[in-house]
């Protein structure tokens, strides 16, 4: 790897210095300060609100402060709903009701197989993943309700425990790469315990998932729990 004396030198010059102040309250302030053709520090001022965000702007698009699925250039899918292109990076997306392979963990006594899940609404960054239930396959709006979605191994707030599920998502993946990855995660891992109550449940997760394995019909959806956020909530 070049060291930064070699990347400077290959056609970086300065433009612009800066200056951080810092108050007794953790308040802090910048000051901004233009470079001239001799090096010198000139037209001294408060850093601008358009100079933050065209700073910010130029590090997010550098080397790896901006993971390469946020700023892909591929067309978008139709089921992506809002891309977070801040530090946490976070991808939101639907699936429709669909038919996927579960595994389970054996004490669980359920068998594994192919059985219909619900329409899903998906939440991955880099390193975190959230999920929550539909209650049906079109688009989601600011105000659609969600509801627990019915796996094991998801937190209340719908955070998935990704526990020892491998992850490998590469630093070049694109943004349709990168969705895809995560929903193989997800499913591909073995579900093993619950983390929320299920006091109010109507039936027991283990049953729940007994009858789909067996009845093979899609997921019925009167059994989802309706939870406290809406899409505008998570956003």
């Amino acid at each position: 790897m070049k060291d930064l004396t070699e990347i400077i030198g290959e056609g970086y010059e300065p433009f612009k210095a800066l200056l951080l102040y810092r108050g007794r309250a953790d308040e802090y302030y910048i000051e901004s300060y233009d470079v001239d053709d001799n090096g010198g520090l000139v037209n001294v001022h408060p850093l601008s609100v358009a100079e933050s965000q065209s700073l910010a702007d130029s590090l997010g698009e550098s080397g790896e402060f901006r993971a390469s699925y946020q700023r892909s250039r591929e067309l978008y899918p139709e089921n992506l709903l809002h891309i977070d292109r801040g530090n946490e990076g976070n991808v939101l997306w639907h699936t429709p009701a669909q038919k996927v392979g579960l595994f389970f963990h054996a004490d669980l006594q359920i068998p594994e197989g192919e059985m219909y899940v619900p329409p899903l609404l998906w939440k991955a960054g880099q390193h975190a993943l959230s999920l929550w239930a539909l209650k049906g396959d079109s688009r989601p709006n600011m105000d659609t309700p969600l509801y627990h979605a019915p796996f094991f191994n998801i937190y209340d707030s719908g955070q998935v425990c990704l526990g020892s599920v491998k992850r490998n998502i590469p630093i070049k993946a694109t943004l349709t790469e990168f969705m895809a990855l995560w929903q193989r995660y997800f499913f591909e891992s073995s579900f093993s315990h619950t983390l929320f109550d299920e006091g109010a449940k109507v039936i027991g997760m283990v049953e729940l998932w007994k009858a789909q394995q067996q009845s093979g019909k899609p997921f019925p959806t009167k059994y989802l729990n309706k939870n406290k956020y809406t899409l505008k909530n998570i956003l």
